[in-house]
Order: structure tokens, then C-alpha cells, then sequence
């Protein structure tokens, strides 16, 4: 199993975001959401670890979760739930040993139309994911 399906599978059996989210959750395009909020993970990097023989099976890929909402109230709700879920988890995810979930940046922001009416409120999470791929 990929990282990106377990974190999914984790997600979506948060019970605290499904109820802000339901299953409008998705990773690296933004579907045609008729509701939000919403989510959108995409990939920002995928580190390797080396040592001198070659390749690791320990790698640390950083993600940005991007919350769209109606509301900055909530926006920064799911963000919330997004922390909880995802802040110092370590574990095993689908199978995958997690060592650790690191929280890197959090941003706020808002997408507006030509005219500047407020379309969406965003809030960002960039994490960072240390694990061992079997």
C-alpha cells in the first residue's frame, strides 16, 4: 500500500473531520466540490534516505493539506481536525510503520474572484511523514 492511501484511509476514519467533511477528501486535484469544506493533499516532496550500499526503505515525503471553506471559522475547524488527527502521530498506517508525523508550516488564506469577493477560505497544513516502506 502507498503512503498517500494510508494517510487517506486514517483520515476518513477520523470521526471528528468526516463530520465537518463527510468524504470530500482528495489528493492532488481539487474535484468539483458542490459543498464544502473540502480537502486536497498533494505531494510537495518525496525525500529518500540513502546510506552508502544505496537506497533506504525509510523515506520522509512532506504533504500539504489545503482546507477550502465558506467560512474562516471553518476552514481553521477542519484544520483543527486535520492537527489532532495528524501532530507527533506515530504508528502503523494500512500496514506502513509510521516513525513520526511532523507539523512543518500552517498558512491562512482566502481565494477571491476577479472582482474580489471571498470564493473560499483556506487554510494550509504542510506535514512532514517519516516511515518505512516494506
Amino acid at each position: 500500500m502507498e503512503i498517500e492511501e494510508a494517510l487517506t484511509t486514517y483520515l476518513l476514519a477520523q470521526t471528528g473531520l468526516t463530520a465537518l467533511i463527510d468524504r470530500r477528501f482528495s489528493f492532488d486535484i481539487q474535484p468539483q466540490f458542490d459543498t464544502l469544506p473540502a480537502v486536497v493533499c498533494i505531494n510537495v516532496s518525496d525525500v529518500k534516505d540513502h546510506h552508502l550500499t544505496g537506497q533506504t526503505t525509510y523515506e520522509s515525503p512532506v504533504y500539504q493539506f489545503t482546507v477550502y471553506a465558506t467560512t474562516r471559522a471553518g476552514a481553521m475547524a477542519v484544520g483543527d481536525q486535520l492537527k489532532t488527527a495528524l501532530k507527533d502521530y506515530s504508528g502503523t498506517l494500512s500496514g506502513l510503520v509510521v516513525q513520526y508525523i511532523k507539523i512543518l508550516n500552517e498558512l491562512r488564506s482566502t481565494y477571491t474572484s476577479p472582482e474580489g469577493l471571498i470564493l473560499a477560505h483556506i487554510y494550509d497544513l504542510e506535514i512532514e511523514v517519516y516511515f518505512e516502506r516494506s
